[in-house]
């Protein structure tokens, strides 16, 4: 008579089988977080109490590695899926603090780069981009802000350094799109991030991916590298006068508002000592003139000037040069509007 078969023998293969296939499924990332090596440790186990079991004679001491087999299988197996849900948990919850700061993002980069740039490094407003002063601010303090404005000039309470956002105050965003904001602001705060055990994630990183106008991602790209002084051909030769004229105007191509000397058709000049530059306004926008190539490069060549509003001579803004070399300037406003002033002795 042949011999039977030894169970044992056949559960430690197949545990062997099955904890292969387990170990591929990880490898393959068909499951996920690890869940397929835990189980193949699981599936080894229970094949060896198995064999263990199969290898007694005795039917109690059966019954008694059947129970054990039976306790090792559920106290292996409940930790692994414990830890697996705790792990799917984290990542659901880093998709969706990933998201959020994906719509706090694109809500910046629609609503508040004007003012704070689209890396959120300040221009007319504060640098909110890991700024220390705005990192002490709390959750609520931040949503106060956002929400209902900034005051301007104490003796007009009605008139708002920075306007009021909520709907609920007569802006354009709800509850849910402030909280965006904010959590895109704190994300920039390392501190913040580790105090809170979240993602260490700028969000600020997700602004250039939400823009789709052309003219906004080139005054991100503008912002992002400053500028380099054009070639010579560029620049007209004013030399001659001892006063000039640069105005803001709606462009025909590209970036619909630009610098022009008035009697040029660029932006960019070559002048004497002692030439008095006046900017002017005749767009269809407010503009103002800061001194440098840009927000991450503004120096202090010659003073920032107010806004300059659209057909105001009273806010044009005027500088006379008295010492020679190059001086660039741009729109804070917009900051793709970059130009050059070169003054010779």
């Amino acid at each position: 008579m042949g011999r039977t078969s030894n169970p044992g023998m056949l559960a430690v293969t197949a545990g062997i089988a099955i904890a292969v296939l387990l170990v591929l499924l990880s490898a393959t990332n068909v499951l996920t977080d690890g869940l397929g090596y835990k189980l193949a440790a699981v599936a080894l186990a229970v094949a060896t109490l198995i064999f263990i079991f199969y290898a007694r004679a005795n039917n109690v001491e059966k019954s008694g590695y059947g129970a054990l087999v039976f306790i090792v299988a559920v106290a292996l197996i409940i930790p692994a899926l414990t830890i697996t849900q705790q792990q799917q948990q984290a990542s659901a919850t880093a998709n969706q603090y990933t998201q959020t700061l994906q719509n706090g993002a694109a809500l910046f980069g629609q609503y508040c780069a004007s003012c704070h740039g689209f890396q959120g490094q300040g221009l007319v407003g504060p640098q909110l981009n890991n700024n220390p002063t705005v990192n002490k601010f709390t959750t609520a303090d931040l949503t106060r802000i956002i929400s209902a404005g900034i005051p301007g000039d104490p003796a007009n309470p009605t008139q708002l350094a920075m306007p009021a956002w909520s709907n609920a105050y007569g802006g354009s965003l709800t509850d849910d799109d402030i909280s965006y904001l904010v959590a895109l602001i704190q994300s920039s705060n390392p501190a913040y991030t580790k105090l809170n055990h979240l993602p260490n994630v700028n969000g600020f990183s997700y602004v250039l991916q939400s823009l789709t106008d052309p003219t906004q991602i080139a005054e991100y790209n503008q912002q992002l590298k400053g500028g380099s002084k054009p070639p010579a051909s560029n620049f007209a030769d004013l030399t001659k006068d001892t006063k000039v004229t640069i105005d803001a105007i709606n462009s025909t191509s590209g970036f619909p508002y630009g610098w022009q000397a008035v009697g040029t058709q660029t932006a960019d000049i070559t002048i004497k000592v002692g030439t008095t530059v006046t900017w002017s306004n005749s767009s269809a926008t407010v503009h103002n003139v800061y001194s440098g190539t840009g927000p991450s490069n503004i120096t202090t060549a010659f003073p920032n000037s107010g806004i300059i509003s659209p057909n105001v001579a009273s806010s044009d803004y005027t500088y006379t040069f008295t010492k020679p070399g190059d001086y660039p300037y741009f729109c804070a406003i917009h900051p793709a509007m970059v130009g050059w002033i070169t003054v010779v002795a």
